[in-house]
């Protein structure tokens, strides 16, 4: 009887572990706190119980978040069985066989131009999985990522964070497009000087992109005329298609739509691109998320401006 009781002693309660899951995925206890609807004390007690009883720090504090440790990383993995099994049983009947969920998010460009199709491909091979896909600005990628609010971001930007990691999928360089009637259309690639006061479309100063091709115009000494500057990679592409400009920026994924309307060039000094799966390093990525990158990187397509990486 001893040892039994040795061992109910040791057994996580339901609270403690509701506090470690909601800690692990909202990494404050203020957001923890907010999510269950107790006490930011409430949670720190219950964490620190947790601890005692198994006898292993579960958390380390970093830059003002607490990141979880191996061990907490771990009981949370062992422990999530029950917390779906609860889900599962509390949600109406007519949704209790709908099964596994994967919750995507990725920048416009990329969920209108790219995602649609690989959702289907993936849809297709597994229509038990209840697809969610969110569209957001690279920066809340990153953000939600990093809090675990989503199973898998997309993005080409390199805006690092330390509680993501980025799987690369597709490899570019900056590519200028046109009208196919355009009088550079002509070159087999182009240069800073080649763009010298073009009416050009640029993409906003929020794009790291944006920066890097300022400076290499700004060394080379030559300008092109700023006439419109976008917030998407989409909005350049219709803006060239409406007769605004010319445009130099990652040919993936608007290369597409393979329109005969526009003629697409290498650009010289090469500007490169890397287009990235986001995963939480809180929060490793599910099965079925698992599944869907796996499908991405078998079926996407060739464009002829960009590299599949499978």
């Amino acid at each position: 009887m001893l040892n039994d009781t040795n061992n109910r002693d040791r057994r996580p309660s339901f609270r403690e572990l509701e506090a470690l899951h909601a800690l692990v995925e909202a990494r404050k206890t203020t957001s923890a706190a907010a999510k269950l609807g107790i006490s930011q004390p409430a949670i720190s007690r219950a964490i620190q119980n947790l601890e005692g009883r198994i006898g292993k720090a579960l958390f380390r504090r970093e830059g003002g978040r607490l990141v979880a440790t191996a061990d907490g990383l771990q009981l949370y993995h062992d422990s999530q069985p029950v917390f779906q099994a609860l889900d599962r049983l509390g949600r109406p009947p007519e949704t209790m066989q709908q099964g596994e969920l994967v919750r995507i998010i990725a920048p416009p460009t990329i969920a209108h131009r790219f995602l649609p199709k690989y959702v289907a491909a993936f849809h297709r091979q597994e229509p038990g999985v209840v697809m969610q896909v969110e569209v957001g600005i690279t920066a809340d990628v990153i953000t939600k990522m990093a809090d675990g609010h989503f199973d898998v971001g997309i993005t080409d930007a390199e805006l690092r964070h330390p509680s993501v990691v980025f799987e690369p999928f597709r490899r570019a360089y900056a590519h200028v497009i046109m009208g196919a009637d355009h009088p550079l259309a002509a070159k087999e690639s182009l240069t800073t000087a080649d763009l010298h006061q073009q009416p050009f479309i640029a993409l906003t100063r929020r794009f790291s992109v944006r920066s890097a091709l300022d400076r290499i115009f700004a060394d080379e000494g030559f300008t092109p005329q700023i006439v419109v500057e976008a917030a998407t990679s989409a909005i350049a592409y219709e803006l060239v298609l409406a007769g605004v400009g010319i445009t130099l920026i990652n040919p993936f994924p608007v290369a597409f739509r393979d329109d005969k309307a526009v003629a697409i060039r290498p650009f010289n000094p090469k500007v490169p691109f890397e287009t990235s799966f986001v995963l939480s390093t809180a929060v490793p990525a599910s099965r079925a998320a698992r599944r869907f990158i796996d499908c991405v990187r078998r079926e996407q397509a060739e464009d002829g401006f960009s590299f599949p990486i499978r």
